[in-house]
């Protein structure tokens, strides 16, 4: 970008395992997250519960006796006469969950609720210990997790919390939809602590400390995954299925949530797509509500999502474009998807000429030239001759080194440097829901060009 006088700079989430809990709400599917429950209460895998293993724990609680998460063999610690190891399993405490029962956790990356079973806090330590069981083990024969028929609705992703261990190893998640139709998604799950960034793959909560056998926290620095995958947002989702795909017995998942369908928000055409400081452009936003979804998005600032952002050097020598909406919110059914975004250059500003009067120089001109006639009437001393002539001399070279009236002239504003701008356009659901990513080949940005 060409700027004068002027600095500019740029201003500026699929399934692996399933979480431990989805907690059915009474509103409607396409309203509000559901999170799915899992727990020894539920009727969702076949009349049993889901929860197949243990792996929650406080820290200070014991379950020598365990054979999941990382196995009987571990060696994190010293295990007494008739325990084969020591397992390790995740810190209630390091993840952050709630005492409630059942215990919720919202991660900031995700912004999306979640609830987990019951956190083990009674000893576990007897060779045939009666844990309370809190999360999924896959299996090669599939957990089936059939969503009851109140919630058989339509979605727009499923967020499994979960993890691998002993190494990353493979998983399938496979959705069956009212129509008997599927999705499958093939899943290579992260090492509990070695993020590998797989596909659907993200941290939902990490690093933090797991815990030992024994009670003890272990040093290493691990992860609970999340994999968020794409639900087709015009059939109502039925059955999760989890399978273990290479047979290892090592995938885990801990919660799951179901998002309702959501929104994209696709810019327009700029109309001029080129304009000079001081003119305006408008383009037209269209909100894309998913099959099934029901709100009202409110537009965020455009003039915040400006790019480039204007710094001045100094600062009254440019000013940053501005930009408006003909209508702040649009409420899908109801309004019409769209509003108009309004885009305004700076003109620039004349510049401007200032002359300050030096007068106050003037007056000791007289009174100078008065002493150095004195110097020079004095007979009695050649010295302050001398005195009065370097007197008169320094007087004369302040009136010419600062003149009487001096001009100065101002450069002025630039308005709006000449450049292109991306404007990006952003909402925020009422009920809380995020904004979803647009499909390919459509934006939510608007671009303008501003000339010189």
């Amino acid at each position: 970008m060409i700027t004068r006088g002027i600095s500019a700079c740029a201003a500026g989430l699929p399934l692996a395992l399933f979480a431990i809990a989805f907690l059915f709400l009474t509103a409607p599917a396409h309203g509000q997250n559901v999170q799915v429950d899992l727990s020894a209460t539920s009727n969702l895998c076949g009349g049993q519960e889901c929860f197949n293993a243990d792996g929650l724990f406080a820290p200070g609680v014991t379950f020598l006796g365990t054979s999941y998460m990382d196995g009987a063999t571990a060696g994190n610690c010293t295990p007494p006469t008739g325990y084969p190891g020591c397992p390790d399993a995740y810190s209630s405490a390091a993840l952050g969950l709630s005492s409630t029962t059942p215990p919720t956790l919202t991660p900031p990356s995700l912004n999306v609720p979640f609830t987990f079973g019951p956190v083990n806090t009674t000893d576990c330590s007897s060779p045939t210990p009666a844990c309370v069981l809190d999360i999924v083990n896959l299996t090669t024969a599939g957990v089936d997790i059939t969503l009851p028929g109140a919630e058989q609705q339509l979605y727009s992703t499923a967020i499994i919390l979960g993890t691998a261990v002993n190494g990353s190893h493979k998983g399938n998640v496979t959705l069956t939809y009212t129509d008997n139709t599927t999705d499958v998604f093939a899943l290579t799950m992260s090492d509990w602590c070695g993020f590998g960034g797989n596909a659907y793959e993200s941290i939902a909560v990490g690093p933090f400390h797991r815990v030992n056998a024994d009670g003890t926290t272990n040093g290493a620095n691990c992860n609970l995954y999340a994999y968020s995958l794409p639900v087709n947002v015009a059939k109502e989702l039925q059955e999760i299925t989890l399978t273990d795909a290479d047979g290892s017995g090592f995938e885990y998942a801990f919660a799951v949530t179901l998002k309702p369908p959501s929104y994209t928000i696709e810019g327009g055409v700029a109309n001029p797509t080129s304009i000079s400081p001081g003119s305006t452009a408008t383009a037209t936003i269209t909100v894309n509500p998913q099959t099934g979804y029901t709100g009202t998005i409110t537009f965020n600032s455009c003039s915040a999502g400006i790019s480039p952002t204007i710094v001045g050097d100094p600062v009254s020598a440019a000013t940053p474009p501005t930009c408006s909406f003909s209508s702040p919110s649009v409420t899908i059914p109801g309004s019409a998807p769209t509003t108009t975004l309004t885009f305004t250059a700076a003109a620039p500003s004349k510049a401007m000429s200032q002359r300050h009067s030096n007068i106050f120089y003037a007056f000791w001109i007289v009174p100078g030239l008065a002493l150095t006639g004195l110097g020079f009437g004095s007979r009695n001393s050649r010295s302050r001759k001398l005195w009065g002539s370097l007197l008169l001399l320094l007087l004369l070279a302040g009136v010419l080194v600062t003149p009487a009236c001096v001009s100065y002239t101002h450069p002025g504003n630039v308005g709006t440097p000449p450049g292109q701008y991306t404007i990006s356009i952003t909402g925020v659901d009422g009920k809380g829901l995020t904004q979803a990513t647009n499909p390919a080949g459509t934006s939510n940005t608007v671009v303008i060009s501003v000339t010189d």
